[in-house]
């Protein structure tokens, strides 16, 4: 059986290998190394028109948009990657920082001929990137669109003052800020593109993002989506306070940080809540995606 199975798959290789390829998928090298890239819908793009542009949460690869890619890719020509460290592409010992991680995205879109403006798409820790890159790069940006993201304007203070609306004694909020943030974890070689992005994210954390919230912030449309449902397991829920009303405690404060970003843009934009989807909104509700971003296309 297992020999049969190896030769169907040879033969399957060797029929796929002399079909014309239509793939999307491709390294690309920059600055001494791969990255994984895809791509789709740039032969039908107009001069001057906004490519989208997709970052990943963290230690996820672009596989993570297969649900809402292709149909984005009939309204707009549409762009993804996996950093480095993280599935396909090259495994770089160096710290995952905004200012690496949107140069290396901008090498790479440079290497590829896709020129600006950019619709930037970031989920999760990918939100902290593209607010990184807008920084770094506002004069590339169109439109900057946040999928449940890393909020990159929080503060120590304010992380407590949740466990203080929530009645968790403040013996007990130093000891789990402490965990958090100051307990620092064994190097991961062999997983060293995740870990270092969570290391990244931690010492974002510890300086109130200091590193993100001193750059501008382009003056374009910026969206959030926000989903709303509870997903912690309950054999993963904290046994220190109630998991789940810490939950909606923090996506209240967040939605309010996340709405100050949008007035503060002067372009306007929407924040969008959906309550039935947890944190990867684009598995969840790809068609909430699909059509926001649709929407954004045809407004800006």
């Amino acid at each position: 059986m297992k020999n049969l199975l190896r030769q169907i798959a040879v033969a399957t290789f060797l029929i796929l290998a002399a079909l014309p390829s239509h793939s999307q998928e491709k390294l690309v090298k920059v600055n001494g190394h791969n990255f994984n890239t895809y791509q789709k819908g740039f032969e039908k793009r107009k001069k001057n028109t906004p490519a989208i542009i997709f970052e990943n949460g963290m230690g996820v690869g672009l596989g993570n948009w297969d649900l809402v890619i292709d149909q984005i890719a009939k309204f707009a020509p549409v762009f993804a990657y996996d950093r480095a460290g993280v599935e396909k592409s090259d495994k770089v010992y160096q710290m995952p920082t905004p200012k690496v991680v949107a140069d290396n995205l901008k090498s790479i879109l440079t290497t590829l001929n896709i020129a600006p403006p950019y619709i930037l798409v970031g989920h999760s820790m990918g939100g902290v990137y593209i607010r990184g890159y807008a920084g770094f790069y506002p004069n590339d940006i169109a439109a900057l669109v946040f999928i449940d993201p890393a909020d990159f304007t929080e503060t120590k203070q304010q992380w407590n003052s949740i466990f203080r609306a929530i009645g968790v004694p403040e013996q007990k909020i130093d000891e789990m800020l402490y965990d958090r943030l100051y307990t620092k974890s064994k190097v991961d070689s062999l997983n060293f593109g995740p870990w270092s992005e969570g290391e990244v994210l931690g010492d974002l954390r510890r300086t109130d993002f200091a590193a993100i919230n001193d750059l501008p912030m382009p003056g374009v449309p910026i969206y959030f989506l926000v989903g709303g449902r509870f997903e912690v397991p309950p054999d993963r829920r904290s046994k220190d306070f109630d998991h789940e009303r810490f939950f909606i405690v923090k996506s209240n404060q967040n939605m309010e940080h996340w709405r100050k970003v949008i007035d503060a843009s002067g372009k306007g934009g929407a924040l969008i809540y959906l309550p039935k989807s947890g944190h990867y909104i684009q598995r969840d509700e790809p068609k909430a995606v699909i059509n926001a971003l649709k929407f954004i296309i045809e407004n800006i």
